[in-house]
């Protein structure tokens, strides 16, 4: 398999940056790692504020113990600055990863170029 391939599965199959480290670009792999993380990170947190939210009013009895109340609490849309953070994160996190690949593609196409 040639190394543009192997890069590019790395990077999208495993964890942006993966290719980039496998190329041994370190840094770059460090920088789409981090961003990505912080993207996902952010949305984990997010997840898990939410969750103890909606646990915490159904203990205080705001939301009734059933299915369909629970599962409309769970689906329902964020709202405000709210909602623009978890845009902006999943953006992020969507992007760093599409660019790590691309980037991690066209480094390895050079290196194939020089090995031909």
């Amino acid at each position: 398999m040639k190394t543009s391939m192997k890069a590019l599965l790395l990077s999208v199959l495993a964890c942006p940056g993966a290719g980039h480290f496998y190329l041994k670009k370190p840094l770059m792999g460090t920088v789409f790692l981090i961003s990505s993380l912080g993207g996902l990170s952010y949305l984990l947190w997010h997840a898990y504020e939410r969750a103890q939210l909606i646990s915490q009013q159904i203990l205080n009895g705001q939301i009734p113990l059933e299915l369909n109340a629970i599962y409309s609490a769970v689906t329902q849309a964020p709202v405000g600055n709210e909602a623009l953070y978890v845009n902006l994160a999943t953006a992020g996190f969507v992007l760093s990863w599409a660019i790590a690949a691309i980037d991690a593609y066209r480094l390895s196409k050079r290196v194939d170029e020089r090995i031909e």
